[in-house]
């Protein structure tokens, strides 16, 4: 089966362009007005119909009546807003599905006097991270775990309560600027906690573009803002401490402590793979002699499932356990998005693999068709043959575990050495590898994205979204002080 692909920041960019779309296109001259919300909430609901092999498989009987009463009541929403903001309604409606690869990209593309006026607004608050460090120690028994110095590649950011603020509003203000059109002391995203523990956050870009996002704490380290994460720098644990890359969050990183190697992944961008081989080739002798290895996978937020081939050795063993997710043959919905997609994706016409699929999406549109050719011999797996490192593995995942991530977790499920503990993943394994389209012809702030592969035309039976891949052994890591320790305690035992 392809690989599966989530909408990760970088992810997103490379579909965009492959797509002849931009996230952030160059000027062009005054359009038209943009559509109202309720033509792009009908414009999406076609789409995610026509794409998005969910509605067909699961979207039936009772269920139906629901999606369709739900939708009725979005559109009445949908009247009462201006068209620059319907993203919530729009939201709402891929929210609904529950699958974290349906979503609503919001483009951040503005003329450059929205920018300026954006950058105008902007309030400056005089903070020094000295001070700041200060504060977060003096209150460090009572501090909400958004609450400290944060930092994405050379943007550092102090995230403190929100002055005049009503209590659980935050303000995430700069340190240490990338880009020199923001000031240091400048208000660059707003938190608002949810009583899920998640934060609703207004981000803006470095350009002055705005994002309405989710952001979620994973590890106590990770700010995940789909897209980006942010990684914390203070203040850190010393359990929790080379966990995270102190330059760029989605790098993964090792660590030796005692008998027990750790390596810690945030993301499975493949942007990374070249520094995760590296740091596997350079730690080899420590990874290969170490007594125990400790695979933690919180918080990851996917990307693609190759990125991490390098580590597959010291997970797998020679025999392989079943799960429940190794049944099924792989189908694409046939539409016309599909079609583009599989061949940019998959390759040109002139490969068999491609003119075999095209012809059968051609001949069953709007159908489900089988990924693989029905005439070629299945390709099964052969057993692993290289098998290297410590005799016992603990990998920890939580519901931010997802995609790709969720992919290594199924390998290490299968491995008789290996034994997962956490919490339940995101579950985004039944639908994957993301493909991002315009709702519509004429509108340039929303895409819709969604995934292009359905694991098994029988789901939704034997499927994992709503529910995630389970542990073998479940722990909540809210109660747990030293997730690492206590995974290397249970490992030794």
């Amino acid at each position: 089966m392809p690989l599966p692909i989530v909408p990760t920041l970088a992810a997103l960019a490379v579909v965009l362009t492959a797509t002849g779309l931009h996230a952030q296109p160059p000027a062009a001259p005054a359009a038209p007005a943009p559509p109202s919300c309720r033509a792009d909430l009908d414009s999406l609901a076609q789409r995610i119909a026509a794409d998005y092999a969910g509605v067909q498989l699961e979207i039936v009987g009772p269920r139906r009546l629901a999606y369709d009463r739900a939708l009725d009541s979005l559109r009445a929403s949908a009247d009462r807003r201006a068209p620059d903001g319907c993203f919530p309604v729009l939201n709402a409606l891929t929210a609904s599905f529950a699958d974290p690869h349906l979503f609503v990209f919001q483009s951040t593309r503005i003329d450059s006097a929205e920018a300026r006026r954006r950058r105008e607004a902007v309030p400056v608050l005089a903070l020094d991270e000295a001070a700041v460090r200060r504060d977060l120690a003096r209150r460090a028994a009572r501090l909400d775990p958004i609450e400290g110095i944060w930092y994405d590649g050379p943007l550092r950011l102090a995230v403190v309560p929100e002055p005049g603020a009503p209590r659980g509003r935050y303000a995430a203000v700069v340190l240490v600027s990338d880009s020199t059109s923001w000031p240091v002391g400048a208000v660059r995203a707003r938190f608002t906690r949810r009583p899920d523990g998640a934060y609703d956050a207004d981000v803006s870009t470095r350009d002055y573009g705005r994002r309405t996002l989710v952001g979620r704490i994973h590890k106590r380290l990770m700010l995940r803002l789909s897209p980006g994460i942010w990684g914390k720098a203070y203040p850190v644990a010393p359990t929790d401490r080379g966990l995270l890359d102190s330059t760029d969050v989605h790098r993964a990183t090792f660590v030796l402590r005692g008998g027990t190697a750790i390596v810690s992944i945030p993301s499975h961008d493949p942007t990374y793979r070249g520094a995760l081989d590296t740091l596997l080739a350079t730690h080899a002798t420590a990874l290969q002699g170490a007594e125990r290895l400790i695979v933690d996978l919180r918080g990851n937020e996917g990307g693609s499932s190759w990125m991490t081939n390098g580590l597959l050795p010291y997970l797998r063993s020679a025999r392989r356990r079943p799960t429940p997710f190794d049944s099924g043959d792989a189908v694409m919905l046939a539409s016309p998005d599909q079609q583009a997609y599989a061949r940019r994706a998959f390759g040109p016409d002139t490969s068999r693999f491609v003119r075999t699929l095209l012809e059968r999406m051609r001949a069953h549109p709007g159908e489900l068709v089988p990924l693989r050719d029905p005439a070629d011999p299945r390709d099964d797996a052969s057993p692993d043959t290289l098998v290297v490192g410590p005799p016992r593995v603990g990998v920890l995942i939580d519901r931010g575990t997802v995609s790709a991530a969720e992919v290594l977790v199924l390998d290490a499920l299968r491995s008789e050495r290996a034994t997962v503990f956490g919490e339940p993943t995101a579950g985004a394994l039944d639908y994957q590898s993301v493909n991002v389209v315009p709702i519509a012809a004429a509108e340039r702030r929303w895409y819709l994205g969604y995934p292009t592969i359905t694991a098994r035309a029988s789901l939704p039976a034997g499927g994992m979204r709503g529910r995630g891949i389970a542990p073998d052994v479940r722990v909540d890591w809210a109660r747990v002080a030293d997730p690492i320790g206590w995974v290397d305690a249970a490992l030794r035992r």
